[in-house]
Parts: C-alpha cells; structure tokens; sequence
C-alpha cells in the first residue's frame, strides 16, 4: 500500500482527496498544525513559525500533494494579509524542501498547488499551460510560489504543479457563498458579468489529484480546470435554471465591491478564460465538463 502525504488536508480539496485516494487503496496522512494520530487521516505536525516537521510523516511519504496556504478571499487585502498569503505558501514550500533534503528516502513525486490567479485578468483570450503569467497580486502571489517548487526539483524529486480554477462544492467556497440568495429567488452576477470563470467541480479535483498520483509525471504544469469556461453572468443564471427557481439576476456593481472589499474585489471581478490542455493530452477524462452537469449533480 503506497503513502500519500497532504498538506492543507482538511481543507475542501484536501478532505475530498483524501477520501478519494483512500477509496482506491491508499493510505493517507496529514501535516497539520496540531498532531491527531487518531483522525479519520492521521494527521502529523508541523510548525512553520519555528520551521519543524514531524519526520516520521516525511518517511512514510511514497507522494506528497502540498495544498496548504492562507485563504485569498478570508480577508481584506492589507500589505500585512498579502504578505501573509505569500509566505503560507512559499515558506511552506521551502519547508518541505528543507526536511526533504534530510531523508535518506525520498517520495517519488511531489504535487504543488498553485492557482490560475497565475495568469492574471486576462478577459476571453484563451490561455494553456504555455501562457505567460499575467500581471497583479494573485499573479505575482502564484508567480513566487510555482518557483518555490525548484527548490524540491533540485533534490532531484519530480514535482508537478496544479493551477487550480474555482473549484465549485456546495457547501465551501464561491458556490456555497452565491446559494443563499437564490432562497429568496434573487441571484447576482458582479460587475458587468462578463468576466471568465474557469471552474472545476470538486470531484473532478479530486480525481485530478489522484490522476497525478496514478501517473506522477515529472515537472510538468497542470490547469485543473473544466474545458468550458463560462462567464460569471452564465453561472448565475445557471445556478437559477438548475435549481428550477425564476429568480431575478442582478448585478453587484463593481464600485460598491470594490468599496466593500477593496484589492480582494479582484477574485470575482477579473476573470481569465483557461482550458486544461495538458490533463486532456496525458489522457485525463473530466466527470463534469459543462457547468449544467457540474450544478446539476451538486445541488440536486
């Protein structure tokens, strides 16, 4: 039975994954903050203020997937929260990279997360994985952690990276955070609505990360996205559809987010149009590759 390591294992992802990996035979354990030998996935320590990992959860690891990092939309973008969504990624990275360089045996891959933040307010133009990266904060956040890996590739471990989309699930994130509107039949799109939402469901997430794992191949960049992007008007009015309610799709004017939220207004309003080009050549099959499928199976 082969070991796999995850960091950020209680978050959404990470739950889903691990239950996932377990249902196909895999013997699964956490790094956490707090050591629970006893959880439903044992979960080791580790400290990133005083730079310590439990070894002994290193030396069971035949993979390692990192999710861990700070929340982007948890709170207001302060220079103090922005450094602190930096350095939960890129000091975690250099971490791992660090304890990894002490263990006679090594896994055999490493699976980095990063975000398709990586490619910046890119509009409708088409991106893949051989896109330049883009410009602003969630870019250059991704940008500094996608480099972070070189430090474990340079142990000689292959370490493949993830760039997330918006992973829809019905009970955490963007989805979740939309519904309770449509209780009283009234949904809303932001800004103009037009902007590109690459999603994937979270069972396609989940099955990415397992794919990776399956296949560990070496180096290589990922979009976990589902092929057809659509726009963040669409979505609303297909959550609408989905649920069988006539509600009223509004908007949520740019200004009055922007004053809300500030900097961290970006997360909805800006939108990128990004399509999985290497999962769908290394043979990768999605569940849910349109958006009706997605919300159809998660809030029905």
């Amino acid at each position: 039975m082969q070991t796999v390591l995850i960091t950020g294992g209680t978050g959404a992802v990470g739950l889903a994954t691990s239950r996932l990996l377990a249902s196909q035979g895999y013997k699964v354990i956490h790094l956490s903050r707090k050591e629970n030998l006893s959880a439903e996935f044992p979960a080791y320590s580790w400290d990133l203020e005083k730079q310590t990992i439990d070894k002994k959860a290193l030396e069971q690891a035949d993979f390692i997937i990192h999710l861990a990092g700070t929340g982007i939309a948890d709170k207001r973008w302060t220079a103090a929260r922005k450094a602190e969504i930096i350095s939960s990624r890129v000091e975690s990275s250099l971490l791992l990279a660090r304890f990894l360089a002490t263990m006679e045996r090594k896994p055999h891959a490493v699976i980095g997360a990063s975000a398709i933040g990586f490619y910046g307010n890119r509009q409708e133009e088409t991106l893949d994985e051989n896109s330049a990266a883009g410009t602003g904060f969630l870019a250059e956040s991704c940008t500094q952690w996608e480099n972070s890996y070189q430090h474990i590739r340079n142990l000689g471990i292959p370490c493949s990276v993830v760039r997330i989309g918006i992973v829809l699930d019905k009970k955490t994130g963007a989805l979740s955070k939309m519904l309770p509107s449509y209780h009283v039949r009234l949904g809303a799109y932001f800004g103009d609505g037009k902007q590109i939402y690459s999603w994937i469901h979270i069972q396609d997430m989940a099955r990415v990360l397992l794919f990776l794992v399956q296949n560990h191949p070496k180096n290589q960049v990922y979009n976990a996205t589902a092929p057809l992007p659509v726009s963040n008007r669409e979505l609303a009015q297909t959550i609408a559809d989905v649920l069988g309610k006539k509600s009223l799709i509004v908007p949520a004017p740019a200004l009055a987010m922007r004053i809300a939220m500030g900097e961290m207004a970006d997360v909805v309003l800006h939108g990128s149009n990004v399509l999985p080009k290497s999962l769908e050549s290394a043979g990768f099959e999605f569940l849910y590759p349109n958006i009706s499928a997605a919300l159809e199976n998660l809030l029905k």
